[in-house]
């Protein structure tokens, strides 16, 4: 049997080298998102996976030099690839 502290560091080797950068950045904007919340955008049907996003909602970049932003959907954040606007994530 394992130890709990050999688990843990194996978890977490397996997290740093089997995350893609694109999965890395999106929860890195999730966590500026959740931590900087904003007004709820006004779209006709709820936003889903590969949805293109409106050019009349406002997104929000956590920092200039990122491909991701974000912004507020009934109450939870929804992360958009800047390129495409293009919904790769949706709430928490």
């Amino acid at each position: 049997m394992m130890s709990r502290t050999l688990l843990l560091a194996l978890a977490l080797l397996a997290a740093s080298v089997g995350t893609p950068a694109g999965a890395q950045d999106s929860v890195n904007v999730l966590q500026f998102a959740l931590a900087n919340p904003t007004d709820n955008a006004q779209i006709a049907t709820p936003p889903s996976l590969g949805d293109s996003v409106p050019q009349s909602v406002a997104l929000r970049q956590p920092d200039p030099n990122s491909s991701l932003a974000y912004f507020y959907y009934n109450g939870q954040p929804v992360i958009v690839d800047l390129k495409t606007r293009s919904v790769v994530r949706v709430g928490q």
